[in-house]
């Protein structure tokens, strides 16, 4: 099974540390980024019937943006075929330090994990471990 990123945030400096973490990861994996979660969700949405059955994808998702949030994200993504939900690994970017805020995020079922902004890449490749093993995914 491979593994692919989709960074969902609306600032450009999130956007690019997101993926200067994921390069320095040490693999070159595939990743799609979008300013916007709407557009993120029907990506995901368009992309259900493609789905590689040997691709499992980790979305970093900000929690606070404008027009679709990562709240509403959450909500529409969780309508979909649990089939579809099965090849997403979902962690919250968050830059609040508050307590229900946290809660909030992993009170969905789809929230594997919750990051705090900037992302480092400590963090990045301990939610990577946790995600290969539980996802059964080798990297060559």
């Amino acid at each position: 099974m491979n593994l692919s990123f989709i960074v969902i945030d609306d600032t450009e400096l999130d956007q690019f540390i997101a993926k200067r973490m994921i390069g320095q990861a040490g693999k070159h994996f595939e990743v799609k980024s979008f300013y916007e979660a709407r557009s993120a969700f029907e990506f995901i949405k368009s992309e259900s019937e493609l789905l590689s059955a040997d691709v499992a994808t980790l979305v970093l998702l900000d929690m606070y943006m404008p027009v679709m949030n990562g709240y509403d994200f959450l909500e529409a993504f969780e309508t979909l075929d649990p089939k579809v939900q099965d090849k997403y690994y979902i962690v919250a970017l968050t830059s609040s330090v508050d307590r229900t805020d946290n809660a909030r995020f992993r009170s969905y079922k789809s929230v594997k994990g919750v990051l705090c902004k900037p992302l480092s890449a400590t963090d990045l490749t301990s939610v990577i471990t946790r995600m290969i093993a539980e996802k059964g995914i080798v990297i060559p």
